[in-house]
């Protein structure tokens, strides 16, 4: 009986590991958006999830170093990526390892390098994007401008291949930031669009087989970002599916660079040996 027991226990542990990950990265989403905006399917995967309004991005508050640590597990003293400005062929901070492409080593090389067969995708809605993802560690990487669209192509995506690690970037939010100011109307309706397109999202997926993160890479104050400030320095974070406790909020600190190694520990995968940040506990 003691045997059966434990067999039976075990295979729950099983059934309940994740399959899949889809991480939706919202350009511009600020922490007070979430707390004013028509955002229901946020709320309802906060409330199956682990979630904080106050983790922390990187310095400087703009795009590309703080997408960059989301994806690779440390900090642009690390990666390399500090400005918007960054291209591989030209930049003045040195990665302190590379990985394939010459690149500091992201969520993608690292996943592949231990699950060569493993189905991994990239949509991105503002093509900047694109530069940051070792090519050759994705089975799909793919600028789709405009975010209905580029949600609509991952969607499609999704379901012609199931893939075991999708991330889809919207961009929508932080242009109605950059022309309306991150206070204003317009921008509270776009994050409502956005969430209507994330709902959309979790409608195909299986949720009961699937960890769910949304990130975001700053905040914004008036019409810019880019500031040392804490408007523009503080983002969401939520993490819902197997494995991740239910309508907890995170109270211990928890940065944008957690991101990464947090997903790869869901999955059974090993962190890179280069980034700085660590699993954040959500179970």
């Amino acid at each position: 009986m003691k045997n059966l027991l434990l067999f039976a226990f075990s295979a729950a542990i099983v059934l309940a590991a994740p399959k899949h990950v889809v991480i939706i990265g919202v350009d511009g989403l600020s922490v007070e958006a979430l707390r004013k905006a028509e955002v229901p399917h946020l709320k309802k995967l906060m409330a199956r999830g682990a979630w904080t309004l106050r983790a922390r991005g990187v310095l400087p508050t703009v795009s590309s170093p703080n997408w960059m640590s989301i994806i690779a597990g440390a900090g642009p003293e690390q990666h390399g990526v500090d400005s918007n400005e960054w291209e591989r062929f030209n930049h003045a901070i040195q990665p302190v390892c590379a990985g394939p492409e010459k690149i500091f080593p992201t969520i993608f090389s690292q996943w592949k390098s231990q699950r060569p067969n493993a189905q991994l995708a990239v949509i991105h809605d503002w093509q900047g994007f694109g530069r940051l993802v070792e090519k050759e560690s994705t089975n799909e990487t793919r600028h789709v401008k405009g975010s209905p669209a580029a949600m609509a192509a991952a969607i499609a995506y999704w379901k012609e291949h199931k893939p075991d690690l999708l991330f889809v970037h919207l961009d929508d939010v932080d242009h109605a930031g950059h022309d309306k100011t991150w206070e204003s109307p317009e921008y509270l309706q776009a994050v409502a669009a956005a969430d209507r397109l994330i709902g959309q999202m979790l409608e195909a997926l299986p949720l009961d087989q699937t960890v769910v993160a949304i990130v975001a890479d700053h905040g914004g104050t008036e019409k810019k970002h880019g500031n040392p400030s804490m408007r523009e320095l503080e983002v969401p974070w939520i993490l819902a599916g197997p494995g991740v406790a239910r309508g907890r909020e995170l109270t211990e600190a928890v940065y944008s660079l957690d991101t990464a190694p947090t997903v790869l520990s869901l999955m059974g995968l090993r962190p890179h040996a280069c980034w700085t940040g660590r699993a954040v506990p959500v179970k």
